[in-house]
């Protein structure tokens, strides 16, 4: 029988990248107790994926569920949005489509909710060459010597020694691409800014307003490792415009979206 995480809604944002997104689901199969439920939260990829998600719909011991929205331009918090309001679980654990989950991640995630605090993790970088060869052999699989890692120790678990490393604080690497949260506090901010336009400072803004609210910041550290797949880095000529956003909500200690979840309640 399997374990799973009641409490848990897993959510995979993705866009056009099915090679990534199949070695994603893998790991989500591999996991030592699954979420109540994977989220994809689609920002309009195409047929390839829909029929990639198909597949794993029936191989997935929980509902897999595909929350698209039409491909109209960079829009990844609406399509977070869209998705989390759709989740049941009471907590969400959010990741990128390029994050290969190890066995104990869902596990970990659930030993680390505790009320009025959100979860950062960390994640190892595996290099171009070994992400191209993982693709190719459909190889979800990664330990702490595997090959062509970056920031290896990331993988290390040690759980009783967790609670004696803080970590970061801030909004340093505190990114959406590995961050869980209580959906009542998303909710209550309002979810991830839809004003952003284009890639850029997203993240840290959901962030900040989370610490605006009085929600303190946890780190993964020794726990819930994950191995980011190589790709070449986004960048945008509007990142500038979104810095004022972030920006503004530090000043003003801004604690709601003003265009956020709440178009889909």
């Amino acid at each position: 029988m399997i374990k799973i995480a009641p409490e848990i809604s897993l959510v995979i944002t993705t866009y056009n990248s099915p090679a990534f997104l199949e070695l994603v689901l893998k790991s989500v199969l591999r996991q030592h107790v699954f979420p109540l439920e994977v989220i994809i939260a689609d920002d309009g990829s195409g047929e390839e994926t829909r029929q990639l998600i198909d597949r794993y719909r029936k191989i997935m011991p929980v509902p897999l569920i595909h929350s698209w929205i039409p491909d109209e331009g960079f829009r990844l918090s609406k399509s977070r949005n869209v998705a989390i309001v759709k989740a049941k679980g009471s907590y969400i654990v959010n990741i990128d489509g390029d994050m290969v989950l190890m066995p104990h991640f869902i596990e970990d995630h659930r030993s680390l909710m505790k009320e009025n605090q959100f979860v950062a993790g960390s994640r190892a970088r595996l290099k171009e060459k070994e992400t191209l060869r993982h693709c190719e052999n459909l190889n979800a699989e990664f330990h702490l010597w595997s090959k062509g890692l970056g920031r290896r120790l990331v993988l290390l678990r040690i759980p009783f020694m967790h609670y004696w490393i803080k970590g970061r604080s801030g909004l340093s690497r505190a990114r959406g691409g590995h961050l869980a949260f209580w959906k009542k506090d998303f909710m209550e901010i309002n979810g991830f800014e839809e004003r952003f336009n284009g890639w850029g400072y997203e993240d840290s803004e959901f962030v900040q307003r989370l610490y605006n609210k009085g929600v303190m910041r946890k780190n993964a550290k020794l726990l819930a490792g994950a191995v980011h797949l190589y790709h070449k880095e986004k960048t945008d000529d509007r990142a500038s415009k979104n810095m004022e956003l972030l920006q503004d909500t530090i000043e003003n200690s801004n604690k709601k979206a003003i265009l956020g979840a709440d178009q889909y309640i």
